[in-house]
């Protein structure tokens, strides 16, 4: 019963801090392409 109930809080605290990650590197991402984008056209500007 111990065993399930440590497998339970693991996963739930689990959860997340891998969603937190995983939406951190979409962000990061996310920030890093902009940078690119900015930096390979600078007269260009996309609306």
């Amino acid at each position: 019963m111990l065993e399930l109930l440590k497998s339970l809080v693991f996963a739930v605290v689990m959860v997340p801090v891998v969603m937190a990650v995983i939406l951190g590197l979409i962000y990061a991402l996310g920030e890093v392409f902009n940078v690119f984008s900015k930096l390979g056209h600078p007269k260009e500007d996309h609306r």
